[in-house]
């Protein structure tokens, strides 16, 4: 290992960290929670990204996506691409400009943890299919002005992000959100991806974290083993 990652080596030790320098990870969308994300996990070393976002930026995503201008008319994933690996350039990256969909999901194939960092009830529950099918963990994550949540979902060990939040209706209009909470919530996804692939800690399995960031409660709430 070279000094790089010497400060984060005694949480991973050094086969955990070999383990996320090997790990191919998948981010569905690259917007506030993405970007933090992506951010992260590069400079944590991680070795392969699969990143899809089929949107461009806009000046309403200029107060949390830091990696954009408004007059950027690249299509994010390829502007986040070239972000990570300008952090570090030894990895790969695949990058899909296209909706996630029951046609496409298979682009995360191969992936050893999906990062959920959509804005959408409808995307989120194809994603969760995918997870399913494709027998990958997913990490969930959402905000919604100063409130925020994560979960983590093991295909096969605890029920489905569509078994937990499928009847939850989404938000009517533009979420409320800005950049100092999205990064907390991202931090968050962050964390439980990389002990995902490292094998350290204990990743938050079968449980709903919720965050109130106005009067700094967590709320932890299992969701339990699957029923099958």
């Amino acid at each position: 290992m070279n000094g790089r990652y010497s400060r984060q080596i005694p949480v991973f030790g050094e086969d955990g960290q070999a383990r996320i320098q090997s790990a191919r990870v998948g981010i569905a969308g690259c917007g506030g929670l993405g970007v933090n994300v992506a951010t992260q996990l590069a400079m944590a070393g991680v070795g392969a990204f699969v990143l899809a976002d089929d949107q461009m930026p806009d000046i309403t995503n200029l107060n949390r996506q830091f990696i954009y201008a408004a007059s950027d008319f690249t299509p994010k994933c390829e502007t986040c691409a070239q972000w990570v690996l300008m952090l570090n350039p030894v990895m790969e990256v695949e990058c899909h400009a296209e909706r996630i969909t029951s046609e496409t999901y298979r682009m995360f194939e191969g992936c050893d943890v999906i990062v959920d960092c959509l804005d959408n009830m409808e995307s989120r529950m194809v994603l969760s299919d995918a997870a399913e099918e494709l027998g990958i963990p997913l990490v969930h994550g959402g905000i919604s002005g100063m409130n925020g949540q994560i979960a983590v979902f093991i295909p096969g060990e605890t029920p489905s992000l569509r078994d937990i939040l499928g009847t939850v209706q989404g938000e009517d209009g533009e979420i409320p959100v800005f950049g100092a909470a999205v990064s907390v919530i991202a931090g968050m996804e962050a964390v439980e991806a990389l002990k995902i692939v490292s094998g350290a800690g204990s990743p938050a399995a079968g449980r709903l974290v919720t965050v109130d960031l106005d009067g700094w409660t967590i709320e932890n709430a299992s969701f339990g083993n699957r029923l099958d």
